[in-house]
């Protein structure tokens, strides 16, 4: 059987296409090697980052580190709430914090610990944070926890943090996610 001119042609794009199929597996396969002989490559995004032992000094910062969480105003907050959070929504954390002292509701501590949180008084705001979580169920408990562990983070204090991201864990709520993130990233290898 004789090769046709016409079918030279095709028959040199199946082998050229044989070829960089080869190139890729063989490519793909030298990958897959690599990225098990090396630790961290090759992870896939699903998968649960290993902590290698404690935390290093210098990612307890980084991981304590959190932007306010949002004010939206309801139409039952009272006038000095509603100025307190006005101060809030500005960025301006140090102004907020007297007013928010002299308001006795679980919102008006919350927000307080997360002024006291960001400008560095983080014992004063992990006890108020602590105080709204121990109130118990309520509109600010899941937010209280995962905020509080925060604080505790930049404490350096990763074993009650840890506890506090598991009861946020187990609340099944809206930073159930966020939270799973950072216990894996505190949690020590078993």
């Amino acid at each position: 059987m004789r090769i046709q001119p016409q079918d030279r042609f095709w028959i040199g794009i199946y082998g050229f296409t044989a070829c960089i199929m080869a190139v890729a597996v063989g490519v793909f396969s030298w990958l897959a090697y690599e990225s098990h002989q090396e630790a961290g490559l090759g992870r896939t995004a699903g998968a649960k980052p290993r902590a290698s032992g404690p935390i290093p000094e210098e990612r307890y910062e980084l991981l304590a580190e959190f932007q306010a969480p949002a004010y939206v105003r309801a139409a039952s907050d009272a006038a000095p709430f509603v100025k307190a959070m006005q101060r809030y929504t500005h960025a301006d954390y140090s102004g907020a914090i007297p007013e928010l002292r002299a308001i006795n509701s679980t919102a008006a501590q919350f927000y307080l610990g997360i002024c006291l949180l960001l400008t560095n008084d983080r014992l004063s705001g992990i006890e108020e944070l602590r105080t709204v979580t121990e109130a118990g169920e309520g509109p600010y408990l899941e937010r209280a926890r995962f905020y509080l562990a925060k604080g505790l983070i930049a404490e350096h204090d990763a074993k009650r943090a840890q506890q506090e991201l598991e009861n946020v864990i187990g609340q099944h709520g809206d930073l159930e996610k966020q939270a799973q993130v950072l216990l894996a990233q505190i949690r020590p290898e078993h």
